[in-house]
């Protein structure tokens, strides 16, 4: 029942909440307790909910080494003053980091957000091979809205750093479209991604090209970023003058680390190639 309380679908944490519960009534707290000592972070969790459900002070389980559990100990707190009281006393960074989240989605503040974030030396996610544009484009898009076991630096990095100009879409489609044509590629309209895939969205346009239009090429709606499956230098070299920057294999094979992202079912992190042209049904 825990680990199905903890589990990120919603249908199954309300059976694993309602047979908690069951457990509970029946048995009582301390007994349902004793029998998820085994530090598990699903177990945790459910001693979190308990002890929040019985109207105690949960701000301490802000340091859970498990960013699950340190995320359902932010999403229960409700008195601002509590959580700036903590902050001067947070064990860890990432303790501080889950405090300035839960004090912003209280306050809508940025200002004491942004300060925990600088004294404590604007900390990020490194993640070797992810360059600053890219990283703008894919932390203003997914940091926000993340999931659960996600790092809580993406979302501060999210809420303190200025996002990237979003690109006239359809001045960029033109463009495009022009530059193909211009190389003698033979473009074809531009479609959106549901449109390509009869269903769904994201956030990139496809632009069939070649005999047929059998070959494609992805415009990413997230910023100047191209590319396709077959890293085509033909599409490639028409499109780099035009002012596009191609995604080339290494730079959309890596992977974003610490960033929990919603994707056909799973919530792990994402390569590049899928952030900026990402579809989902």
């Amino acid at each position: 029942m825990a680990t199905l309380a903890f589990s990120p679908w919603w249908t199954r944490r309300a059976v694993g909440d309602a047979g908690l519960d069951a457990l509970v009534d029946r048995h009582g707290a301390q007994a349902v307790l004793a029998e998820l000592a085994g530090g598990r972070p699903e177990d945790r969790a459910v001693a979190v909910r308990m002890r929040d459900r019985a109207g105690e002070d949960v701000t301490d389980a802000l340091a859970d080494p498990d960013p699950g559990v340190a995320h359902l100990a932010q999403s229960l707190l409700t008195s601002p003053d509590r959580i700036r009281a903590y902050l001067d006393e947070a064990p860890t960074a990432d303790a501080a980091l889950w405090a300035a989240y839960a004090l912003h989605r209280l306050t809508d503040d940025a200002a004491p957000v942004r300060a925990v974030y600088e004294a404590l030396g604007r900390p990020r996610v490194e993640v070797e091979g992810l360059d600053e544009e890219v990283r703008r484009a894919i932390v203003h898009e997914y940091g926000p809205e993340c999931e659960k076991q996600s790092d809580p630096r993406w979302r501060i990095e999210a809420l303190c750093t200025e996002p990237p100009r979003a690109p006239d879409e359809e001045r960029q489609l033109a463009r495009a479209t022009a530059a193909l044509a211009a190389a003698g590629l033979a473009p074809r309209t531009p479609l959106s991604c549901g449109e390509a895939h009869r269903q769904g969205g994201g956030t990139y346009h496809v632009i069939g090209y070649g005999e047929g239009g059998r070959s494609e090429v992805f415009i990413s709606t997230l910023g100047p970023f191209a590319g396709n499956h077959e890293d085509d230098p033909a599409a490639r070299a028409a499109l780099e003058p035009a002012g596009f920057r191609w995604i080339d294999g290494p730079t959309a094979a890596v992977r974003v680390t610490g960033l929990g992202v919603y994707y056909f079912g799973a919530r792990e992190p994402l390569d590049v190639s899928t952030l900026l042209f990402y579809w989902q049904d």
